[in-house]
């Protein structure tokens, strides 16, 4: 992973073989962030996603392991027992153009995932 500082926030580049929650968390806690919000797009290998069934107040998982482009990646950060929470999105899209989103639980890189990650110097937690 790599990380550049700009007005505001962190472009970060992470490479093939890298988990996108993994990096990130570790990136969150070496600079000391508690609150922001990221978009990205990339290429991935393999991506596990989730979806919260109200009804029975869990979630349920669905890996996928194929070439795929995501389509869309955002989601936020906030401060959860003292540690960076990540909550975050993603739509994929396979080599026919199929696309599948969800919660995202994790991802490994194919080739690159670029993210914009803006961090907000406020209790994001207190919000809600």
């Amino acid at each position: 992973m790599k990380s550049k500082k700009i007005n505001g926030g962190y472009i970060i580049k992470l490479e093939k073989d890298e988990k996108i929650i993994e990096s990130l968390t570790k990136f969150l806690e070496e600079k000391q962030i508690k609150n922001g919000f990221f978009v990205g797009l990339g290429a991935l290998s393999k991506v596990e996603l989730a979806l919260y069934r109200l009804k029975d107040k869990k979630y349920f998982f669905k890996e996928f392991e194929e070439a795929l482009e995501i389509s869309s990646l955002h989601g936020n950060v906030f401060l959860k027992e003292g540690k960076p929470f990540i909550h975050v999105h993603i739509v994929v899209s396979d080599e026919n153009m199929i696309t599948k989103g969800g919660h995202l639980k994790e991802a490994i890189v194919s080739a690159t995932c670029e993210i914009i990650f803006i961090e907000f110097i406020l209790i994001f937690y207190d919000l809600f």
